[in-house]
């Protein structure tokens, strides 16, 4: 008599879920597998540690077959880590720290300075030598300084002062590149105030630059941020353009233009913490803003970089360079790629990023510069290759 198996409806019911579990984990099994790298480390270590005892894990298999050779006679394997630090990079394991040390060793493909070698009409102008700020030494070179007035020169001005703001217990002068000293390509923009970045969405680009130079009223906290980014490394100003709480990044160097006489004044007062002085022009006092910072974070532009720019590359045009044509000039001399943002009025978009409404460019506006100027300045170093001007049509 032939015996029957009979299957009730629970234990069907029990078959049937434990085999979509064993479906669902087979599935995400072979998901795993896809995405998971061929490489002998495991996911919980930290991803650098990881891929560098990969490679250092290469070297001791290279080092025993080596020390096999040497007693065969045989020629020593040179060493040959290329295809673990390319798979690692194709993996996705090239951390933060990986880019890092990649920089130091990677030459840059093209500088500010190697350009002289294409261009002519730069390299009758470009000056990698010339002097960016103001240090200690300068106080024996008063005199040599003294030919011009501010902000060409120290002509008329209280040698006095000066001293005490060079030789300040807390002027530090920090390097612009920190106490490590450059390290690989720089990459660099530079924010200005334009309306042509309201409505950008280049916020996220100008984030991914190496530094980061602001100036005047660099608004980028909130809404702005979208726009204009968050990170600024250095930013500069003199005393009516000082907007320092504007200034989110509290790593940020900060570099003081000196235009006039009241401004070395203000200068002297910045680095002893005390109120500004009262300035008075045309007969009127004005108040300004005090501003809160850490004098050892601060550099001076120096009077003969004034020089450089004004009469080199704005051809003496107008009274003064603005503070923009300065900052941009900075950057190509500290940077080795510049893009620059908010630059060049165009009519078709409001004065400012920050404007409430609608503001139209007017010459009263621009006061001593030549604006005009400028923005065929940067549109020559553009097309030379010098610098990209961010431009839009939308």
């Amino acid at each position: 008599m032939a015996f029957r198996f009979k299957v009730t409806r629970s234990v069907k019911a029990v078959m049937g879920v434990a085999l979509l579990v064993y479906i669902g984990t087979f599935l995400v099994g072979m998901m795993a597998r896809m995405h998971k790298p061929t490489f002998p480390w495991t996911s919980d270590k930290d991803d650098y540690a990881a891929w560098r005892e990969t490679v250092a894990s290469h070297d001791a298999i290279l080092d025993s077959k080596n020390k096999e050779n040497s007693l065969a006679g045989r020629r020593p394997q040179a060493p040959n880590r290329t295809l673990v630090e390319k798979l690692g990079i194709r993996t996705g394991y090239q951390t933060e720290k990986v880019k890092k040390e990649e920089r130091k060793t990677v030459p840059c493909p093209k500088t500010v300075a190697s350009l002289a070698k294409y261009s002519k009409w730069f390299k009758e102008r470009y000056r990698q030598d010339v002097k960016l700020f103001l240090d200690k030494d300068d106080i024996n070179n008063y005199d040599n300084l003294s030919a011009s007035g501010l902000p060409f020169g120290f002509r008329r001005q209280n040698k006095t002062v000066i001293s005490q703001i060079l030789q300040h217990k807390d002027f530090s002068n920090p390097p612009v590149h920190g106490a490590s000293g450059k390290q690989g390509c720089i990459r660099c923009a530079v924010v200005g105030c334009g309306g042509i970045l309201n409505g950008s969405e280049a916020g996220e680009e100008i984030d991914g630059h190496d530094y980061i130079f602001r100036l005047n009223r660099a608004l980028s906290a909130g809404k702005f941020a979208k726009d204009v980014g968050k990170r600024t490394t250095f930013y500069t100003f003199f005393p009516e353009s000082q907007h320092l709480t504007d200034v989110e990044d509290k790593n940020a160097l900060f570099f003081f233009t000196l235009f006039k006489a009241y401004d070395a004044d203000y200068a002297l007062n910045m680095m002893n913490g005390d109120d500004p002085p009262k300035y008075v022009s045309r007969g009127k006092t004005y108040k300004v803003r005090k501003p809160i910072l850490d004098p050892k974070k601060v550099k001076f532009v120096h009077p003969a970089f004034f020089t450089y720019v004004f009469k080199t590359f704005l051809d003496s045009k107008a009274y003064r360079p603005t503070t923009g044509a300065l900052v941009v000039f900075l950057a190509l001399h500290i940077c080795d790629e510049i893009t620059i943002y908010g630059f060049g009025y165009d009519p078709r978009f409001t004065m400012h990023y920050y404007d409430t409404k609608f503001v139209v460019h007017t010459n009263a506006s621009t006061g001593s510069h030549d604006v005009d100027n400028e923005r065929k300045l940067w549109h020559k170093l553009h097309e030379e290759g010098v610098i990209r001007l961010f431009k839009r049509d939308v």
